[in-house]
């Protein structure tokens, strides 16, 4: 259903996707900061769900509901975390608004109608001694100065349409022990793992989990090298003539067979009662360099041309995006010739040596054991065939592809190149095998970012991550059309991922997030004093600026691809 999706269609149905799958994990996040200061005795004023202006508010009991324009995130406001205390200045003009002897309205704007305007001479809006709150005044129109006490649940009257409840220290963020205020800030990225925890269970409750005991295949991947030999319901039972009786050991050996990176395997299985052996040419992936001979469609040798090695489905690391050449290498070419430059250190390479290229057995040999290097290939040209020029695109004159390093590669959990059969196990629901994968799962996603960071930050060799290469909501617009395209429970892995991300990045120990503000907590618990209120603040509100800085140019390099995306998806 999904995979016939295409065009205007498939934008809209990931639009929805994008919408829901990011508004439930900002919700969920927030909510859990909401509902433990609730729990913890602290007033929120407001609960917002994106940024920017709002285009939707209603006010329930003391906390403003807001949805913003910007899907960037969201926020709970809660007392004491603003500057309440810089709120009314003394010598600041304001205006009263009275029940009988108490102030229920304080307006901030001295032009608003109010029983009472003047001066302030003192105040005190925390009732820290607990002896009440109050609020002192020079009238303008008698000059006298009285002494007013603030009504519980007075409001800060900002302007005509917005109010801040005036709130004792007693409901302030920071009047609580330190092990509310931990779990106040923890509890917005602990909603997200538990949502991610909840995603994971559905997804393996519906595609259950792989049973290792048979060697029955479950399922045969459309293009892969096994769909022209193998059919679900057919029985492994040899591999290169070893002998295996179940799905677990069918891997073992493959295994050990695959370390040496052959481009074909000996299977043997039973096809409808009689026993076949096949030898079957791999579908051959190399992750390094984004290139691989699945093909969506068949291609052939052009005319004239019987060797080399037919280009599949590719995602191409060109080094440079601004130098691919005027023909860049795209499925249905024919490789005919390489060159491998290899990284010596950053920014210099040594040359390689010009190689023939027969089959895809050559590349394989001449990139298996390559760490970071320039890729050049001399290839026949289906795109500069259609001119009747020269088809053939030589060496000199193609756009390098640099591979993905080892570093790179196996942080990721990525092989540098993956031989597949495309066949899978038959599955089957078993509670403790999806409770496994569940949290398999997770600890998976949890991990990842962490060994993506370490890319990011402190690199051991050359550095191949870079700033460029984070994804704003432009980049997870794009990845969930991709899932869109794949199906209903990819996209809903994809969701419990992206989960698990924004809890993680929440936890970064930097300023403006909850990380950050935990940071101050255990400077707090160490030296036994709250850090200063005024520096927190300002140093919250200096970092905030510099991540929306930082997330302006995420969004443009993301932006600078949007056309590429949309021309991909119609």
């Amino acid at each position: 259903m999904f995979l016939a999706l295409t065009g205007f269609w498939l934008i809209v149905v990931s639009l929805i996707a994008f919408i829901i799958i990011l508004g439930l994990i900002i919700v969920l996040h927030e909510f859990g900061h909401f509902l433990v200061a609730r729990k913890s005795g602290i007033t929120c004023h407001e609960f917002s769900i994106g940024m920017g202006p709002a285009i939707y508010k209603h006010q329930f009991t003391n906390t403003l509901f807001c949805i913003r324009a910007i899907p960037i995130g969201g926020y709970v406001s809660m007392a004491g975390e603003e500057m309440t205390e810089e709120t009314i200045k003394k010598d600041m003009k304001i205006g009263l608004i009275l029940d009988g002897d108490l102030v229920t309205k304080i307006n901030l704007d001295y032009n608003m109608h109010a029983d009472i305007k003047g001066e302030v001479v003192d105040r005190d809006l925390h009732d820290k001694d607990g002896n009440g709150m109050y609020i002192t005044i020079k009238d303008d129109s008698t000059g006298e100065v009285k002494t007013f006490q603030v009504k519980e649940k007075a409001l800060y009257v900002l302007d005509g349409k917005n109010t801040l409840q005036v709130t004792p220290y007693k409901e302030c963020f920071d009047s609580k022990s330190l092990g509310k205020r931990f779990l106040t800030l923890f509890a917005g990225p602990f909603m997200n793992f538990v949502l991610a925890i909840v995603i994971y269970f559905i997804y393996f409750c519906c595609v259950g989990v792989p049973n290792y005991n048979s060697n029955i295949i479950g399922d045969v991947g459309y293009g892969y090298a096994g769909y022209n030999y193998l059919v679900s319901g057919d029985e492994i039972v040899s591999v290169n003539g070893v002998n295996v009786s179940s799905w677990e050991e069918f891997e073992i050996e493959l295994d050990k067979y695959n370390a040496s990176f052959p481009t074909s395997v000996k299977i043997g299985y039973m096809h409808d009662g009689v026993l076949v052996e096949e030898n079957i040419e791999y579908s051959i992936i190399i992750n390094s360099l984004g290139l691989s001979n699945l093909q969506n469609e068949e291609y052939k040798y052009p005319e004239g041309l019987n060797s080399g090695a037919i280009v599949g489905n590719v995602s191409l690391r060109y080094r440079d995006d601004k130098n691919k050449g005027e023909y860049p290498l795209s499925s249905g070419d024919v490789i005919t010739k390489m060159r491998v430059d290899k990284y010596i250190s950053s920014g210099y390479t040594t040359r390689g040596e010009e190689i023939t290229i027969n089959s895809w057995q050559d590349i394989v040999d001449n990139l298996k054991d390559v760490d970071i290097a320039d890729v050049y290939f001399e290839y026949y040209s289906l795109e500069k065939a259609k001119t009747n020029d020269d088809p053939y695109v030589k060496l000199e004159d193609s756009a390098p592809l640099q591979t993905w390093g080892d570093e790179t590669l196996n942080n990721q959990r990525i092989e540098k190149i993956s031989l597949k059969l495309g066949i899978s196990p038959t599955y089957h629901f078993s509670l403790g095998g999806v409770l496994a994968s569940t949290f398999k799962g997770f600890w998976s996603d949890f991990t990842l970012i962490f060994r993506t960071l370490k890319l990011l930050i402190a690199p051991s060799g050359i550095r191949q991550v870079g700033v460029s290469d984070l994804s704003s909501v432009v980049g997870i617009f794009d990845m969930i059309t991709t899932m869109v395209k794949n199906g209903f429970l990819p996209l809903l892995a994809f969701a419990a991922m992206l989960s698990v991300n924004i809890g993680i990045v929440n936890l970064l120990p930097i300023p403006a997030l909850d990380g950050g503000r935990i940071v101050f907590l255990g400077y707090e618990l160490v030296t036994r004093r709250k850090p200063n209120k005024r520096f927190e603040v300002i140093l919250n509100n200096v970092f905030f600026i510099l991540l929306m800085i930082l997330f302006v140019y995420v969004t443009m390099n993301d932006i600078s691809r949007l056309g590429f995306i949309i021309n991909k998806i119609i």
